[in-house]
């Protein structure tokens, strides 16, 4: 009887090892290192995947938040995005891609966003693509973010 409680116990302990979230941090060394902040690709194995829809900066009465300031939307987008998470029970550090969708990008734009996206995402940085769009659903939202997350649990 022991040998048999012995073996399930393995069994069981070994199919939740091969569960486990687990990330991998792909940055080839034949490529040109990225910027910080940045990664070429993350491989995910277990956990749960979540897709978060296009943030915007609306408020809870579907408002656009600062109208005409581009460093205000960026702010508030974030800020939602992250509501988002913490409703699906996750955080920045479980982001594996984020599309960002910027109305007329150009550098200041740029520099605004690298200003909110440097304390967004964590260390390890989720695989990121940037589009500059001629505009969005709304001819007030400069900017929209979506993206991909996987957590443990």
């Amino acid at each position: 009887m022991r040998k048999i409680l012995t073996l399930i116990s393995t069994m069981i302990l070994t199919a939740l090892c091969c569960y486990a979230q687990q990330k991998q941090f792909i940055n080839p060394g034949a490529l040109p290192p990225l910027s910080n902040g940045y990664s070429q690709a993350i491989k995910v194995t277990g956990g749960h995947t979540i897709y978060i829809a296009g943030q915007t900066a609306v408020n809870d009465k579907k408002e656009i938040v600062g109208k005409g300031d581009f460093d205000a939307q960026v702010k508030r987008t974030l800020d939602n995005f992250r509501t988002v998470l913490a409703a699906a029970d996750a955080t920045t550090a479980d982001l594996v891609k984020i599309s960002i969708y910027v109305v007329d990008l150009n550098p200041d734009k740029l520099a605004v966003l690298r200003k909110y996206l440097k304390d967004f995402v964590t260390d390890k940085p989720p695989v990121s693509t940037l589009i500059g769009v001629k505009a969005l659903f709304n001819k007030d939202v400069m900017i929209e973010i979506d993206g991909i997350a996987n957590t443990k649990n």
